[in-house]
Order: C-alpha cells, then sequence, then structure tokens
C-alpha cells in the first residue's frame, strides 16, 4: 500500500510513510516526536471505541462497513479488519488482559445491543514456523495457510522464484507485490 493518498485516520499520510520507511526526518528528536504523537493519538484513538460502541448510530455504522468498506477490494477491506483484529490481539499480550476474555466481553457488549449474549469459546494452538518445516510441505505438495505463504514471502531465507515455483498460477514472478496476507495468497 505504498503512497496511499488516504485522508487522515489515526495516522496522517505522513505518519503512513515514516512507518513504511518512505520518509526520513530530519533529526532523532523529529523521530521521536513523530513516535510519540503515533502512540498518543493511538491511544486516544482506541480510547474513542468506548463511545463509538455506545453512541454513533447503526446506520453510521452500516455506512462505512456495508458502503464505504463495500466500495473497496474484497481483499483490502478483509486485511483492514483482519489487521485490527491482530492489533488488538497484540496489544492484549502488552496488558494483563487475556484476549478471549477480550473478545468474548467484546462479543457480548455488542450481542446487548441486539437484547441477546452469546458464549464465546476461542482456542489458540500454537506451533513453531520456520522456512525449511514449511519448504518440506511444501515439496510434499502440502497445502499452506495464508499465515506460512505470508511468513515465507517475507522470510530472507526463500527467494520469491523458489517459492512461485509451488504455485502453479504463477506466470511471472515479478508480478508479486509486498502487499498484505490476502493479496499476497492472491498473486500467487
Amino acid at each position: 500500500m505504498k503512497g496511499d493518498s488516504r485522508p487522515r485516520g489515526i495516522l496522517s499520510s505522513a505518519d503512513r510513510a515514516f512507518l513504511r520507511g518512505e520518509s526520513d526526518l530530519a533529526s532523532v528528536q523529529s523521530e521521536r516526536n513523530t513516535r510519540a504523537r503515533i502512540r498518543e493519538r493511538l491511544y486516544q484513538g482506541v480510547r474513542d471505541f468506548e463511545l463509538l460502541v455506545e453512541s454513533l448510530s447503526d446506520d453510521d455504522r452500516k455506512l462505512v462497513f456495508e458502503k464505504r468498506f463495500g466500495e473497496i477490494d474484497g481483499t483490502e477491506a478483509f486485511d483492514a479488519m483482519v489487521s485490527a483484529v491482530a492489533f488488538l490481539y497484540l496489544a492484549a499480550d502488552d496488558t494483563d488482559i487475556e484476549f478471549e476474555t477480550l473478545l468474548t466481553e467484546g462479543i457480548n457488549l455488542a450481542e446487548a445491543r441486539r437484547d441477546r449474549a452469546a458464549t464465546v469459546s476461542l482456542d489458540v494452538t500454537y506451533q513453531s514456523l520456520t522456512v525449511d518445516q514449511l519448504r518440506h510441505k511444501l515439496k510434499r505438495g502440502e497445502p499452506l495457510s495464508l499465515t506460512e505463504i505470508a511468513y515465507l514471502h517475507d522470510s530472507e531465507e526463500i527467494r520469491r522464484d523458489e517459492l512461485a515455483q509451488y504455485f502453479s498460477d504463477v506466470d511471472d514472478v515479478d508480478e508479486i507485490d509486498d502487499g498484505r496476507i490476502q493479496s499476497k495468497m492472491t498473486n500467487f
């Protein structure tokens, strides 16, 4: 998503360019100030979600997610929402809040607006990822998850042409971009 021209959200265009490594700041102090400004807006932005859940009308929410997200590419919308959940998952790990508790309470807060409650069950099983392990899966013809493909795509231990040879619909390895998970899968 290089060089996007979206209007300011939590991040300004300059913040996005900085985080992508597309801009150099004049001094170490400028970098510190930029990072501090991003942290403050992120903190305040997350705190705004309580007000949004409590006070934003259903119609306004639907205009954003049904209409505006419906107008962008499906993978872009999907990736944005997956990234939001991933960010909150990582953020929960930075606090003393368990993600399952966060997820359960969040779902039930939303469902309470619909006059119902939900039982939420989350089962997370961890496994390590290594290039050698995934390379063996590819050689055996086993399918890879989007996460595994993204891991290999981001790894410096495997060349793109080596990875691309396992995906029969790839004609030109140079067309594979550095996009988010869904776009990586689409390009392969």
